[in-house]
């Protein structure tokens, strides 16, 4: 099985950027069940450092 990346990609210039109006995006209601979280990884710090 294949990891997902979500590496950024330069921008192309010769290609168009899509504009969305907040009134064209759809309710994230509907798209609240993808979970992107990122796993809590361990600071190398001391839980009282931290805060």
């Amino acid at each position: 099985m294949s990891k997902l990346s979500f590496r950024a990609r330069a921008l192309d210039a010769s290609k168009p950027l899509p504009v969305f109006r907040c009134e064209d995006l759809p309710d994230l209601h509907e798209y609240a069940s993808i979970n992107r979280a990122v796993p809590q990884m361990p600071t190398g710090m001391e839980k009282e450092e931290e805060s």
